[in-house]
């Protein structure tokens, strides 16, 4: 299959001869002097008269009027002037961009965010990056961390923001979060007036829950710390997001676990309470592949990381 270069080169009708020669015509007909546009080239004004006769023949028609007190341009040479200096102007923006997006000043960004990822750092992350950015287009896609290493491995992802446990050995990650687990439950809830709650109560009651095919990994998480404590939950109800997620537990369908960047965001009728007895977090980090990483993943990533350990040493 051909290359869009081989495409354009086939279907250009204009010699690379004649394209030399348009820089000279530029600079003659900016002027309308011979001699100040050679000055302006720094070459021999019988040169630059040879090269425009050259241009003309190959073109066909004549581009200036000339005796030897005036130079203008003709009816065709004015169209060609015109248009050349349009194409010029957008050939050089064409090339300060492409510059631009070599240097990782611009572009677009397509960056893989969870559920989970983002109540936390994320948003903030983001929005300075637009702000030292304003040239790069950040394109956010919302998959579940397990959805995010099928879009790596297509090259669908410049970055992600995943959960730390389903991150493979494929991809770099950096830490974002580390949260602790919280169990919500009705605001009309027996258990509503508690500080806190033990895993083993809260597998008493009846819990909704995420999807597996969309919270696979944060399933997986709870899922461990029960087995581990030879408890299983009594799962009644399952949501594909949070809002839906919600819902059910202040419509009192049954309690759930989130991670605690959600108690901000808890819509009246939700109490949260504390898990007493686990100790486990629910982690977020950024994840890249080195083989796939342009100039402005790269400048993203030292962001990320910088914003992360200001975060850090600010606590």
């Amino acid at each position: 299959m051909p290359s869009r270069y081989q495409s354009a080169k086939r279907t250009s009708m204009i010699p690379s001869s004649i394209l030399a020669k348009i820089h000279y015509f530029l600079a003659v007909g900016n002027s309308l002097s011979f001699r100040r546009a050679a000055q302006t080239l720094h070459i021999a004004q019988p040169a630059l008269s040879r090269s425009i006769r050259q241009l003309e023949q190959q073109l066909g028609f004549s581009l200036f009027q000339r005796s030897t007190r005036h130079v203008a341009l003709t009816p065709a040479g004015e169209a060609l002037y015109r248009d050349s200096v349009d194409a010029v102007r957008r050939l050089s923006l064409a090339c300060t961009r492409a510059h631009q997006v070599a240097q990782g000043l611009s572009g677009t960004l397509v960056v893989g965010y969870s559920t989970f990822a983002a109540v936390g750092p994320m948003s903030s992350i983001i929005i300075e990056f637009r702000k030292q950015y304003p040239g790069a287009n950040v394109s956010l896609r919302l998959l579940a961390s397990s959805e995010q290493l099928t879009a790596f491995d297509e090259g669908a992802l410049d970055v992600g923001f995943m959960m730390s446990s389903v991150s493979t050995a494929s991809l770099h990650t950096h830490p974002i979060s580390k949260e602790r687990l919280i169990a919500l439950v009705p605001s009309d809830h027996v258990w509503a007036k508690r500080r806190s709650i033990t895993l083993e109560r809260l597998s008493t009651a009846p819990i909704v829950v995420g999807t597996t095919s969309r919270w696979r990994g944060f399933r997986s998480l709870i899922d461990d710390i029960a087995a581990k404590r030879g408890l299983t939950f009594n799962i009644v109800e399952e949501a594909d997001d949070v809002p839906v997620l919600l819902q059910l537990v202040r419509s009192g369908f049954g309690c759930t676990v989130l991670d605690a960047s959600f108690i901000p965001t808890l819509p009246p009728g939700i109490k949260s309470l504390e898990i007493s007895d686990v100790r486990a977090t629910l982690d977020i980090a950024l994840a890249w592949r080195a083989d796939n990483l342009s100039p402005l993943a790269e400048r993203f990533i030292q962001l990320a990381k910088d914003s992360i350990a200001k975060q850090r040493y600010k606590r």
